[in-house]
């Protein structure tokens, strides 16, 4: 059985084959076809690799697409929760208080086969109705802090330093 070798392994037996080429007295008769050999491996390797990053891509942007239809779905859904609730609302705050206070009893109490209904008052949502003349120990105040990486960036590539901040340099490949 012939195990086939990573890019890594390939790459460092080019290396080698490299290293010997430069070594004193190198056989080059077998050493240069032995690294033509290495480079069609590693050719053929990479060849691969680009195939593969080339389904991975595929199979993104298909996530990408089912993520967007998932939050469409979701949307619809939770539109279609608000309209349930706004028709719950009406009927708990219009319609069955309504037909509670018309054809209730004295007491406010009107009874169907499934359920008693019993009219009642309560504290509702306090309103602001001018925001201005509220006093001050009746208002919250939040404040949020966050840094600022994109203008951190440009005053670290110009070389200063900022306490508590680094910008490292990274190296990357373009696919063309």
């Amino acid at each position: 059985m012939k195990v086939k070798k990573t890019a890594r392994e390939l790459l460092g037996d080019y290396i080698d084959l490299e290293i010997e080429v430069d070594s004193p007295d190198p056989d080059l008769e077998v050493l240069l076809p032995a690294m033509d050999k290495v480079k069609g491996l590693i050719k053929k390797k990479v060849d691969g690799i680009d195939h593969f990053m080339m389904e991975l891509s595929r199979r993104e942007h298909l996530i990408d697409a089912e993520i967007e239809a998932l939050k469409s779905e979701e949307t619809r859904l939770k539109v279609r929760r608000k309209a349930v609730q706004n028709l719950k609302d009406y009927f708990n705050g219009s319609l069955i208080p309504m037909i509670v206070e018309e054809l209730g009893d004295e007491d406010g109490v009107y009874e169907t086969d499934t359920a008693r209904y019993k009219m009642f008052e309560t504290w509702g949502p306090t309103l602001v109705l001018d925001e201005e003349s509220v006093p001050d120990d009746f208002k919250k105040v939040t404040y949020t802090e966050s840094v600022d990486k994109k203008k951190a960036k440009e005053v670290l590539k110009t070389g200063a330093k900022i306490p508590g901040l680094a910008l490292t340099k990274v190296r990357r490949v373009r696919r063309s």
